[in-house]
């Protein structure tokens, strides 16, 4: 929990460990890219709370994909 406590008296609200990959392959490609996040699992001193099937990240991730989705067909 060390760096769990480092991170939170940082000020770091979310990890985030996929989209490097992401933006690196888009970069090296000559690609646009972007990128949007849904919260789901949620870690505090008493432990890891995986929330990904819970009804509030579903609701949040239909808003985001609406959302880009959108934004796309603007484009």
């Amino acid at each position: 929990m060390g760096k769990f406590r480092r991170f939170r008296d940082s000020g770091v609200l979310a990890v985030d460990m996929e989209t490097s990959a992401i933006f690196a392959v888009a970069k090296y490609r000559g690609v646009e890219v972007a990128s949007a996040q849904v919260i789901s699992d949620i870690l505090t001193e008493r432990g890891w709370f995986p929330a990904f099937h819970e009804r509030y990240v579903r609701e949040s991730a239909e808003v985001l994909l609406k959302a880009a989705l959108e934004a796309l067909s603007k484009s």
